[in-house]
């Protein structure tokens, strides 16, 4: 069911890549997770824990690409183009496969959406490493996740949390709900727990007719691999 997500997504500064791991690039993709590379900052509010070994990051590769093909997430790896500020920090070709010339670079973050399609609705969630914080990265990569969610998915409601203690999250998510016409929801007490201890959420949500209704601007575009 892979072919329900696109491959590649591009937007105006970003490229956004799905990798299984047969294509993915592990030791690049495990240097930027690892314990040794991770500002202990960046993750400071995301449940996840930085890599002690390639090991892990087999594994969690492993785990997406099984969402990816049953058919209920799709996780991207998120690398600027040519051209923005860290982009040839290790400069890497783009897959030639979706017939494009441009180049991206190491990887700035990941993008994630995940389905309930019995309830119709998408639940979209983004990491930015440090570097890249202060671009407008997170509402770049949130027009082309809620596009895939309504246009491709067909689904009627996305969500997305923060944890209520990230103002930097606070700001970039409001921004980009109220854009689409969405709205707060409210706080989730005791929502998920964060090194061991329970913390609450912050609940937004967007429609499907919200968003039709605030006149999108589709500056993206979806790519699918051949075989």
């Amino acid at each position: 069911m892979s072919e329900l997500f696109p491959d590649r997504i591009e937007t105006e500064r970003l490229v956004l890549e799905h990798e299984s791991p047969a294509d993915a690039d592990l030791f690049e993709r495990y240097r930027h997770l690892s314990t040794d590379a991770v500002d202990a900052e960046g993750f400071e509010y995301i449940p996840l824990s930085p890599h002690e070994h390639p090991h892990d990051t087999a594994e969690l590769l492993g785990r997406r690409h099984e969402r990816w093909v049953d058919g209920i997430g799709a996780t991207y790896v998120v690398r600027p183009k040519a051209g923005e500020a860290g982009a040839s920090e290790a400069g890497r070709a783009s897959d030639s496969r979706a017939g494009d010339a441009h180049e991206a670079g190491p990887p700035a973050g990941e993008a994630e959406l995940l389905a309930d399609w019995e309830h119709r609705s998408a639940y979209f969630a983004f990491g930015l490493r440090k570097p890249f914080w202060g671009r407008g990265y997170s509402g770049e990569r949130a027009a082309a996740l809620v596009s895939l969610a309504f246009d491709r998915l067909d689904l009627d409601v996305v969500t997305v949390t923060h944890l209520d203690a990230n103002e930097n999250s606070r700001r970039a998510v409001e921004k980009y709900v109220e854009r689409f016409g969405g709205r707060r929801e409210g706080t989730i007490r005791n929502q998920i727990t964060l090194d061991g201890e329970p913390v609450d959420t912050v609940r937004y949500s967007i429609s499907r007719a919200e968003y039709q209704a605030s006149d999108p601007d589709r500056d993206h575009t979806f790519q699918d691999v051949e075989d």
